[in-house]
């Protein structure tokens, strides 16, 4: 019996589109085989790929879960599509992905992910083959909206037949042999003044990130924190280089601490990038403070300095251009400290030139966040047009609402689903915030909630919860006890709601209603 099955699917899943109205589940991902396993077999490769999510706290079988039929041994990978469209229909296996083994030696060689629409929403299929171990938490991430699908597939998608890409036995074709993937061969790789050693060339996504960080972090757990797919990559496809530990000189903290890492980072940039010549020559990451997971970074934008004097050998030219850059005023935004919600979200959506570097007018409006629930299935983010009707064109990091999801994940804890009610609303909103921390104008006294698939006649509820609004150092246990109290709602036409909390939060309320002023008040 071969152990190589045809594994062609049809462009499109047209019936999938029956979903697009369904409210969010977590079903299981349904797993088959096309080859012939025995049921130890089967059982092994079932709690291989749930192992990630078993490992952040969800229960055996609640990710991952042997399909009703699973076995299409022989049969091409279209048998198990055309089936797996009818079992989405029952609604206790996920209808949008599924697993499947397709070797025997599924360990070495993997197993396929299949998704049956796009993130697009345009009902497209595609797969791609991802070890077995990483399959379940990915389709956990693609079912809540913590990555994408093409993010997936290029964190993820291997090739069995390339190895692993190191090489052990001391040769290396480029001459260099400390291993560091550079052209230096001084065996140091932190090199003198000037820097890390150069990589040999340049990162597919067009520049290396540069990172400055706090001299009490560990470079290689900076590393690891924000390198996408960092267990998956050696050294020398790092996107993520680390330039320079900074050391505070100065007894002062807060703003003028910060504003000195970043001088020192920009004064050292113009001789890292005559060393790197990939780095990015005006964005940078610098890590100011011995806790980021609290504080977060910054994504810094450097002023324009002169690029072709990065060319030159002269080191005391290249201290000058880096003092002049210290010099002149950098722009930075505190941002998180993650991979995902803060270099890919974030970074690399500015570093990139896919949106502009948010002005101060920009970061100083008020954003407000949104609970939505009893809406029978409507996208996380109805109503979203109406309340904010210049929604569809501000640019990422533009937004003035942020909606609170369905799911969210807990460090070391496993998802946690929320059923959301205004209970919960003004319960969890202090909380909230403290999770959206970074968010620039974040307004921590009004919200939102979208209560019912009619608000478009009936309107939205405001609501106004006061507390001391402090979401710094503070656990999540903590802001959920704070008691209760001071709260008040009104209903208001959805078209008004955004115009009105402007108004209102700045206690602008000439000409409001009674009601409306008391409510702000």
């Amino acid at each position: 019996m071969s152990d190589n099955p045809d594994l062609s699917l049809p462009a499109k899943a047209p019936s999938m589109a029956r979903y697009h109205d369904e409210p969010m589940t977590l079903h299981p991902a349904a797993l088959y085989t096309l080859v012939d396993l025995t049921d130890a077999e089967l059982s092994d490769l079932q709690r291989e790929c749930e192992t990630g999510c078993i490992d952040t706290g969800n229960e055996r079988g609640a990710s991952v879960r042997l399909a009703s039929t699973s076995r299409f041994v022989g049969q091409p990978l279209r048998a198990v599509f055309d089936y797996h469209l009818e079992l989405g229909r029952l609604n206790t296996f996920e209808p949008g992905y599924f697993i499947a083994a397709v070797n025997k030696e599924w360990r070495s060689k993997g197993v396929i992910l299949v998704t049956l629409d796009d993130d697009e929403l345009d009902c497209n299929v595609d797969s791609f083959r991802i070890k077995a171990v990483d399959a379940g938490l990915s389709v956990v991430n693609l079912q809540i909206g913590n990555s994408s699908w093409d993010e997936e597939k290029e964190s993820y998608e291997f090739d069995p037949d390339d190895g692993d890409g190191d090489d052990d036995d001391g040769d290396d074709d480029d001459g260099d042999d400390d291993d560091d993937g550079d052209d230096d061969d001084d065996g140091d790789d932190n090199g003198d003044d000037d820097g890390p050693a150069s990589p040999i060339e340049n990162n597919p996504l067009g520049y290396y990130i540069p990172v400055y960080i706090h001299s009490s972090l560990s470079e290689d757990k900076v590393t690891a924190d924000l390198e996408p797919a960092f267990k998956y990559k050696s050294p020398k496809d790092f996107a993520c280089r680390i330039q320079a530990k900074l050391t505070p000189e100065s007894s002062a903290s807060g703003a003028t601490s910060t504003q000195e890492l970043i001088q020192q980072a920009a004064s050292l940039h113009p001789i890292r990038c005559a060393k790197n010549r990939y780095l990015h020559k005006t964005h940078i990451l610098v890590i100011d403070t011995a806790d980021p997971v609290e504080n977060g970074m910054l994504m810094v934008k450097l002023p324009s300095w002169d690029v072709s004097r990065s060319g030159t050998s002269e080191k005391t030219d290249l201290r000058q251009v880096g003092k002049e850059t210290a010099l002149a005023t950098s722009q930075h935004i505190r941002i998180p400290y993650s991979c995902h919600d803060g270099l890919q979200t974030r970074f690399l959506i500015l570093a990139n030139g896919d949106a502009d570097w948010p002005s101060e007018d920009v970061r100083a409006q008020p954003v407000f966040v949104v609970f939505q629930y009893t809406t029978h299935g409507k996208e996380l983010g109805f109503g979203a047009q109406s309340i904010d009707p210049g929604a569809a064109k501000r640019k990422p990091g533009e937004e003035r609402l942020v909606y609170a999801p369905e799911v969210i994940k807990r460090p070391r804890q496993g998802l946690e689903r929320i059923a959301w009610n205004y209970d919960e609303a003004v319960r969890r909103f202090p909380w909230f915030c403290r999770e959206k921390r970074f968010v620039d104008g974040l307004n921590k006294t009004f919200f939102v909630c979208v209560d019912g698939d009619d608000v478009g006649k009936t309107g939205p509820l405001l609501v106004r919860r006061r507390w001391d609004g402090n979401v710094w150092g503070r656990t999540r246990e903590e802001l959920l006890g704070l008691p209760v109290d001071d709260v008040k709602k009104v209903r208001v036409p959805i078209k008004e709601a955004l115009a009105l909390l402007e108004k209102g939060s700045e206690g602008r309320t000439d000409g409001m209603s009674e009601s409306l002023r008391d409510f702000f008040s």
